[in-house]
């Protein structure tokens, strides 16, 4: 919001309730080459499309923020395809960021907003403490101009360099993994997707700007498999900013991660989120095609030098299994993460539970509690609180699609 005659945007007094510090510092770029304003950006995800027998029309949501030269979508989009620059202030990045200061909710945010309402800790409100320092309404607004124009670099990205994975994990579906591609997917798709391999004009930007980023956030597919990724590594260290750059992993840690490890060092910081659902049997169904003994043996491999924690999604499969992993991770040393609770596919998420499963695992889950609580542990007591709520609150029928993020 403006008032009339400022140059620059003002907040509401209800934006804190809004407000992402995203779409002021970040932008995200999806597996197939749709940019967005986070990974749990709804507008971002087209995966219907994916389902049709015939190569359909791919049009872009009405919200999306827009695509890049290599995508699918740039054919049937000619108007909206953008580079990273642009895409950082295009019509509807520049519409989020006046409609967040003036207190209202942004259609695409929807999965932050509904997991605020019924209890669960939502994205929107992690990445508001992380970035507590740049998270000043104020200060937004005052960077803002008045039609929602930052001139700025984001200093943050995250992009997907291809759907390239060695798993078909239980709550995924193709696109998101050429493994799941390999084995459904249209006759007129690939199972392997990358966008950006050959996008010469983001290659020349993300090289321009080498020094202008501070924060990566790769996931999968399996970064650790993709090209792209590498090479972004390989040009952080080449213009000689690695040094100030953070990164931050979600990895499924099932394959080797020696060739990134010399590149690693030269980096800031390393922080890997390491995907744990279950231990043994339970990780190897859920994470179908990994071996619990490899992602053990990768753990330990990359926590002798970098910042491991298990990253969990808490589901059905899994739910009785949250003390073993919470065991192993006390006898690894390692904290834990248990906020991305899964909405999507519908049946695998707790909500979906019977009325007699939830008050099983409503107390299991509060013995977890307790027992967190006792030895200090702070923060899965806190996901699990959460979690208990979640489960507890709602009608499985009304469930956001989360996109596969």
């Amino acid at each position: 919001m403006s008032v009339p005659g400022d140059s620059h945007a003002t907040p509401s007094p209800t934006a804190d309730q809004t407000a992402c510090v995203l779409p002021w510092i970040h932008l995200c770029a999806s597996i197939d080459g749709v940019y967005g304003r986070c990974c749990v950006d709804d507008s971002m995800y087209h995966t219907e499309l994916y389902d049709e027998q015939e190569e359909p029309a791919f049009a872009l949501n009405d919200d999306a923020i827009g695509c890049s030269p290599g995508s699918r979508y740039a054919k049937d989009n000619p108007d909206r395809v953008m580079g990273i620059r642009e895409a950082f202030n295009s019509p509807n990045m520049k519409r989020t960021r006046l409609a967040m200061l003036g207190g209202e909710r942004v259609e695409a945010c929807k999965y932050c907003y509904f997991r605020e309402d019924h209890g669960a800790q939502s994205y929107r409100q992690n990445v508001n403490r992380r970035f507590h320092q740049e998270y000043d309404l104020d200060v937004l607004a005052a960077r803002t101009a008045a039609d929602g124009t930052v001139e700025e670099f984001p200093f943050f990205l995250d992009i997907r360099f291809g759907n390239l994975c060695n798993l078909r994990c239980v709550m995924c579906t193709y696109p998101v993994s050429s493994s799941w591609g390999a084995k459904q997917r249209p006759s007129w798709s690939s199972a392997v997707i990358d966008p950006y391999r050959d996008d010469d004009e983001l290659w020349a930007t993300l090289r321009e700007n080498a020094h202008l980023i501070r924060k990566l956030y790769f996931a999968g597919g399996e970064p650790f498999l993709q090209p792209g990724h590498f090479a972004m590594l390989e040009l952080l260290v080449e213009t000689g900013n690695a040094h100030n750059v953070d990164i931050q992993y979600n990895s499924n840690l099932t394959v080797s991660p020696d060739n990134a490890i010399k590149l690693l060092r030269h980096f800031k910081s390393v922080g890997i989120g390491a995907s744990c659902d279950g231990v043994g049997e339970v990780f190897e169904y859920i994470r179908a095609g990994g071996k619990w003994a490899d992602f053990v043996a990768n753990l330990r491999l990359l926590r002798s030098d970098f910042d491991v924690w298990l990253q969990v999604s808490p589901q059905r499969h899994n739910l009785w299994d949250l003390r073993n992993v919470l065991e192993f991770a006390r006898t690894e040393g390692l904290e834990v993460d248990l906020a991305n609770v899964v909405q999507w596919p519908q049946d695998l998420s707790v909500a979906s539970l019977s009325a007699e499963e939830k008050a099983r695992a409503t107390q299991e889950l509060t013995d977890l509690i307790a027992w967190c609580a006792e030895l200090g542990w702070d923060k899965p007591a806190t996901h699990l609180d959460a979690l208990r709520s979640f489960m507890n609150s709602l009608d499985p029928t009304r469930l956001v699609d989360d996109g596969v993020s």
